[in-house]
């Protein structure tokens, strides 16, 4: 269902996938977690998808996580 996954940008290097999943299970269950990685230097290309368990648990995250500090970036989340 695309209403359940999510697209959040302005990620820092320092931020893995578990930290994912423990800011947005605040607002549901969250099915999966993935930080996009550069495959030459396996750095953080500073973006990431979460896919929630249902559409109004990731309206919920984009709401309370969009425009806050992660890490010390300020992050976008939307569908």
């Amino acid at each position: 269902n695309p209403g359940d996954n999510l697209f959040i940008t302005g990620l820092s290097i320092r931020t893995n996938g578990a930290d994912l999943e423990e800011l947005f299970v605040k607002y549901g269950k969250v099915i999966k977690a993935e930080i996009m990685f550069d495959p030459h230097t396996r750095e953080s290309r500073g973006f990431g998808f979460i896919r929630m368990q249902n559409p109004e648990d990731a309206e919920r995250a984009i709401v309370g996580i969009s425009g806050t500090e992660v890490d010390g970036r300020v992050v976008t989340v939307e569908k």
